[in-house]
């Protein structure tokens, strides 16, 4: 473990003989942070520490103690924990929540690419969240930047880093006119020494949900000044010169989250959520009275009955119903997704913050108790019980809607999977899982999560297996995933009969193993198909059930240009008909499903 820093010699590796330091995470201008083991709880903590010559009487201590005040009123489930602030050998630390994970800056620091649209907007969402509770608490974040939010393998959003935060009515440590935060995210009021309000942190998140849909800041530059003059006198290029599949509507968020006066922007983070749509499209038009019907419906009302078309050839006859049955599963999954993501919402609501919300108030609570051995141990059992129901909570909420597996992909999904498992259950998962190349269609994805889910309750509850392993590889141009287990039963029959078609739909195989205690799914991977944005807008509308006249009404173009189109994604996908295209696009996740 990392000891030293350029703040001189490390701190102290046990604290309060109850804090191990297991691991130095990084430092900054304000001190250094490792992660830790808190040995009355059994759980990793990260504690920060001040070192010892920024405390005396200087801004930086004070900052860090206002710090542990200000985070230790905020209880919310999109925002760092603070467990506990104390001294030790001249060392001011805050002991706070360990966030595994990545932040925002890491993640676009790799992908040098905009997010997807979706991806984007559930970070601004629970950054938006956050924002919103502290605001209400009277305490502006004033250093909101892509590094000062994580994303956790579970696939939450946390603000971290309160360190910069003005709580209102305080006398302010920072002399006048001085600039905090990163300059790429400044609001111009800051820049010209105004006080920090709400509306300054929501310029932050415009400048991030401009970066993440464009690749690039607003105000680019390598030099602060530039960036400063830049901030406080040029006008914003709109995102959608960048990136022109960025939606009208989302746009209009950002230049409004991005105007020079505080009175032009949104005034509340609620503002801001209430203008994002819940279901972006790309391409905006005219809702359909058709929007509420479902995808086979849709898809098959002017390729097969609205139209009349000559009889097809024998093949086409033999494929036509099987595709049909795929938009038909799917119809299904969609409606039992939503039903899903609707619980989770509701276990959230119900049930996770109001026992975050405890756990925060009897750690406080548990501060102010002195030296009495008798309460402490009430309270600390008390809140081992808590978290151990929250834990579980959090499972059945990530079980219903993995919102890892939207967010990094399978394989990480997978893995946290296999963890909560392991640890509920306390069987041995064995994983091999070569990271693909790209990520697979999210309907393929969401189905083999799913078969895995299954699979390991039957595995574990009705086979009482206690070793299982999963593989997933690519093998000569198809997608191999195969399942196996220790376990005194085989799978029945009937766990087959109920992820053969789903399996089937998307167009895979699936194989039992020849003692029954396994199975192996095997896809095929077409190749990379690049359609223009143009023929990206032509398929998703041809999905509508929209005709070839009102298609090109839409798009303000022509039936013929439309024709034109879809003769080239014919061509593109190795398909021969409006029905195949549609299933082809639904298979890839490329149709826009509503939930409602």
């Amino acid at each position: 473990m990392k000891t030293g820093s350029r703040f001189g010699a490390g701190p102290p590796p046990y604290l309060k003989e109850r804090y191990r330091l297991v691991e130095w995470v990084g430092e900054g201008s304000m001190g250094v942070v490792y992660r830790a083991h808190d040995e009355t709880l059994d759980r990793q903590v990260a504690i920060k520490f001040l070192p010892p010559g920024h405390v005396s009487g200087s801004e930086a201590s004070d900052r860090f103690l206002r710090e542990a005040r200000a985070v230790a009123r905020l209880s919310h489930p999109n925002i760092m924990t603070l467990f506990d602030v104390d001294r030790e050998d001249g060392w001011f630390y805050l002991v706070l929540e360990y966030i595994p994970g990545h932040d925002l800056h890491t993640i676009l620091t790799q992908k040098q690419a905009p997010l997807p649209l979706n991806e984007a907007l559930s970070v601004v969402r629970g950054t938006l969240a956050a924002l919103g509770y502290a605001h209400n608490q009277g305490i502006i974040h004033r250093d909101l930047k892509p590094e000062n939010i994580m994303l956790t393998p579970d696939g939450r959003i946390k603000v971290t880093d309160f360190g910069l935060a003005q709580v209102q009515n305080e006398v302010r440590v920072t002399p006048a006119g001085a600039l905090l935060g990163t300059v790429l995210y400044l609001a111009p009021e800051l820049i010209v020494g105004q006080p920090a309000t709400a509306a300054s942190d929501l310029y932050a998140v415009g400048g991030i949900l401009y970066e993440l849909l464009t690749a690039r800041p607003p105000f680019p530059g390598d030099q602060i000044t530039a960036v400063l003059i830049k901030t406080l006198n040029e006008s914003v290029i709109p995102p959608s010169q960048i990136n022109p599949t960025i939606p009208t509507a989302i746009e209009n968020v950002i230049l409004k989250l991005l105007a020079k006066e505080p009175n032009g922007r949104f005034q509340s983070a609620d503002e801001v959520l209430a203008e994002l749509p819940v279901d972006p499209v790309i391409s905006s038009h005219p809702e359909q009275t058709s929007s509420a019907s479902s995808l086979v419906a849709r898809i098959v009302r002017v390729s097969s009955t609205a139209v009349p078309l000559p009889k097809p050839p024998l093949e086409e006859a033999e494929s036509l119903p099987g595709l049909l049955m795929a938009a038909a599963l799917e119809d299904t999954a969609v409606a039992l997704e939503s039903e899903r993501r609707r619980l989770a919402a509701l276990l959230q609501e119900s049930i996770i913050e109001p026992l975050t919300l405890l756990l925060s108030q009897a750690s406080v609570y548990e501060q102010t108790m002195g030296a009495n051995p008798t309460a402490h141990m009430a309270v600390s059992v008390l809140m081992t019980l808590t978290r151990q129901v929250l834990q579980q909570a959090r499972d059945l909420e990530n079980n219903l809607h993995p919102t890892l597996l939207e967010t990094l992909g399978l394989e990480p999904a997978l893995e946290a999977l296999a963890n909560q498992e392991m640890r509920t259950h306390g069987v041995q998962i064995k994983l091999y899982l070569r990271r693909l190349p790209e990520r697979l269609p999210p309907a393929v994805e969401l189905v083999l999560f799913r078969v895995t889910q299954a699979a390991l309750i039957q595995a574990v509850k009705q086979a009482h297996a206690t070793e299982m392993a999963i593989d997933l590889e690519q093998q000569d141009g198809r997608l191999v995933y195969r399942f196996g287990d220790n376990g005194r039963f085989p799978f029945p029959d009937d766990f087959f009969a109920s992820i053969r078609p789903r399996v089937a739909g998307l167009g895979g195989v699936v194989e039992m193993a020849e003692d029954g205690r396994g199975f192996v799914i095997r896809f095929g991977l077409a190749a990379a198909v690049d359609l223009t944005p143009r023929e990206m807008n032509v398929i998703q509308l041809l999905t509508e059930g929209l005709s070839n006249k009102e298609i090109a009404l839409i798009l303000s173009v022509s039936p013929r240009t439309v024709n034109f189109h879809l003769d080239n994604i014919y061509s593109k996908l190795g398909v021969g008909s409006r029905t195949e295209a549609a299933v082809y696009a639904l298979r890839q996740g490329w149709v826009r499903k509503s939930e409602s």
